[in-house]
């Protein structure tokens, strides 16, 4: 799995992505981790605006592989 590096190429991933939430698996680099979270913000944004919430991350090696859900079922 090749990591995503920019925050762009990031929300073109989620925006072009047509399945449920439980099969997307968004590999995202360190490198985006920035110390203030604004990519991250941004990120979970655009994953808020589909209709979804984060459902956990497996740690690898230079990045993590993020999960989600959707957000039926949780009052929203």
């Amino acid at each position: 799995m090749q990591p995503i590096t920019t925050v762009e190429a990031v929300l073109q991933k989620i925006d072009t992505f047509s399945g449920e939430a439980a099969e997307f698996q968004l590999p995202i680099s360190e490198s985006l981790m920035d110390k203030i979270g604004i990519n991250m913000a941004i990120i979970t944004d655009r994953i808020l605006a589909k209709g979804w919430t984060p459902n956990g991350f497996q740690q690898e090696e230079g990045y993590r592989v993020y999960s989600y859900r959707d957000l039926n079922g949780f009052g929203c």
